[in-house]
């Protein structure tokens, strides 16, 4: 229902725009702490996941232990890939490791650069800015997910390498999907299964109130599943450690 123009007060009205970068910043601004901004996950079948912003702000010791085994592992300079605001780089820099970040929420790399971080502000598949190649790719958090789809993952996998020097790592941390057994996850494994996706693509957004990002894939991927992803590319999966549903990832680069 509208009165004139003005959309009538319980009408729903979602903008699209930087909603990570927004609830990144104001959770910045209070000194990164808990309870201050939450960013909502929707995926495409309507299931919401609410996170807590402060987690990209944690300390070391309030990360998952595949997440600190990937950071231990790095080796040369880094290439952060999805750095968000800063988490993983700022604890590199600080123990003397030189480090890029690629992040393409404008906000979150605002963030990351007020933390001493060099961002480009692009997306996976988008390196060409890139003025360094790195011993190490780093996607932290759960950013193996950004590889997207298997169709395009291919493409992200050739940039990453392109950015990479011959005989570098890439330390990707993932979830396999095959351990997320609530009703939602398996029935939407079993919609992507009957149309010829892999179980655990996703389509996502993020929301902060009204405001929402695009739709976007994102690819839960198990590591038997990578490995068929990875082969025949310019990476080898070399090492897989597990915790629960994580893992972390070791591919190395062919050249």
């Amino acid at each position: 229902m509208t009165v004139g123009t003005r959309p009538y007060v319980g009408d729903p009205v979602t903008r699209t725009g930087d909603a990570f970068g927004r609830a990144v910043t104001r959770a910045w601004r209070r000194g990164g702490v808990s309870g201050v901004a939450y960013e909502v996950i929707e995926r495409d079948d309507g299931m919401l996941t609410v996170h807590d912003v402060a987690k990209y702000f944690a300390p070391e010791e309030g990360w998952n232990r595949v997440e600190r085994l990937a950071c231990e592992r790095v080796q040369g300079r880094v290439l952060d890939v999805g750095c968000g605001p800063g988490r993983h780089a700022v604890h590199l820099m600080n123990q003397g490791v030189e480090v890029v970040g690629v992040e393409p929420s404008a906000g979150a790399a605002a963030v990351a650069r007020e933390r001493g971080v060099e961002v480009v502000e692009a997306g996976v598949e988008n390196l060409d800015r890139i003025r360094y190649q790195f011993g190490t790719i780093l996607l932290g958090g759960q950013n193996l997910g950004l590889l997207g789809s298997r169709e395009r993952a291919s493409a992200a996998l050739s940039a990453l390498a392109g950015a990479a020097l011959p005989g570098g790592v890439l330390l990707g941390v993932g979830i396999d999907p095959g351990m997320l057994t609530s009703s939602e996850h398996t029935a939407y494994a079993a919609g992507n299964r009957a149309v010829g996706r892999l179980p655990g693509q996703q389509r996502f957004r993020i929301r902060d109130g009204s405001l929402a990002t695009d739709w976007f894939d994102y690819l839960l991927a198990s590591p038997t599943e990578l490995a068929e992803i990875v082969e025949g590319g310019d990476w080898e999966l070399v090492d897989v450690t597990t915790d629960g549903p994580r893992y972390l990832a070791c591919l190395a680069h062919k050249g």
